[in-house]
């Protein structure tokens, strides 16, 4: 198949369009921000949301999509803002097994192409937002972010890290929340960063392990830029958020984290780093975090999580009741409690098994 080609037209000939208050009276500072807005993507409203899965969260219940209406009313307006719809993008890059990445997303390769041209036709452009979304065994073991921050002509103003509870070490058994900071070391963040931010995300219950971490982050963790300038968080710009997701995860359903039939009650907070003066103390520099106290124990419900074809050939809505569904697993003898939940009618070992485990045994 035949690549396509994402230069832009280049009009030898167009109206100055002189007749228009748009480029007539209004400064060309003004007009970038008009085009701007107009031109940033958001979800596309007319796609039915996704329900389940570990890539659904706030932001991304659909695809994103631009609105370029706009660039197709005149050449003038279009060589002037052409480039507007790939800059004002949230670019999202995914460090994680397959299974925990969308069918479609942006690849480095891809990226650079873009910037390229953005930068062969309008020079140094600064602004756009980029998140990435690792699991931790591949944050934890990384050395170049995949590329990420070494791209040519790459120039955002803000840089997410979103750390989902999906993404956290062996969520699957209730581990403590911990995460290595020595990866910190290795991260050099383009000069045009203004804001870094951290999302480190569980469920309700845990809410405190979240703000433990979150606040040692603020206290112990630094980053810098390539022009060796340091960026610095304070307690006071941490913010929280909720949200609620599907219990289906995986192709099970996580009884175990329920907070009503079939959803989970997600917590997060966000870590915010600035650009900052003072110096780096390097024997702070992003120890390791780790919850370390006893955590209440959690009941024995038989089954952390049911596998989804046992609750579809049994007729089991994600509606269903949790007391229900466990006695109903319980009056067809549903397996016993380990990781495959095998059973005489659920013999097989299921492929689409994908806990975290397998994972990490990869990055061992």
């Amino acid at each position: 198949m035949t690549e396509p080609n994402l230069s832009p037209a280049c009009f030898t000939n167009y109206n100055q369009q002189t007749q228009s208050n748009l480029f007539w009276l209004i400064p060309p500072e003004i007009r970038y921000e008009i085009f701007a807005y107009t031109l940033t993507s958001a979800p596309d409203t007319t796609q039915l949301p996704e329900q389940d899965g570990y890539c659904t969260r706030p932001g991304y219940e659909t695809r994103h999509r631009t609105y370029t209406e706009l660039l197709r009313t005149c050449k003038r307006l279009y060589m002037e803002a052409w480039f507007m719809p790939f800059l004002r993008s949230e670019h999202a890059f995914w460090m994680a097994s397959w299974d925990r990445t969308p069918e479609r997303m942006i690849t480095v390769k891809k990226m650079q192409q873009g910037l390229n041209l953005i930068h062969d036709r309008h020079g140094e452009v600064q602004g756009g937002r980029i998140r990435v979304f690792p699991q931790l065994y591949r944050l934890e073991s990384t050395t170049d972010f995949d590329g990420i921050f070494t791209m040519r002509h790459f120039y955002p103003q803000s840089v997410t890290i979103t750390i989902r509870y999906t993404d956290t070490w062996f969520w699957e058994h209730n581990e403590e929340l911990h995460i290595e900071g020595a990866w910190g070391k290795q991260l050099v963040l383009p000069s045009s960063v203004t804001r870094f931010c951290i999302d480190i995300e569980s469920i309700e219950r845990r809410k405190d392990e979240v703000d433990y971490i979150a606040g040692e982050m603020a206290d112990q963790w630094r980053f810098q830029r390539a022009d060796n300038t340091n960026m610095l968080a304070a307690k006071a710009d941490t913010t929280v958020s909720r949200w609620t997701g599907s219990s289906m995860l995986g192709k099970r359903r996580w009884l175990r984290d329920e907070t009503a039939p079939g959803q989970l009650r997600y917590y997060f907070a966000t870590v915010t780093w600035r650009p900052s003066q003072e110096p780096l103390d390097a024997r702070r520099l992003n120890p390791p975090l780790r919850v370390n106290w006893s955590r209440p124990s959690l009941p024995d419900l038989g089954f952390d999580s049911i596998k989804e074809s046992y609750l579809e050939r049994s007729g089991l809505s994600m509606t269903t009741p949790m007391g229900q569904v466990l006695a109903r697993c319980i009056a067809d003898g549903y397996g016993p409690r380990t990781d495959q939940y095998a059973s005489e009618d659920d013999p097989e070992d299921d492929p689409e098994d994908d806990s975290d485990e397998d994972s990490d045994e990869d990055s061992e």
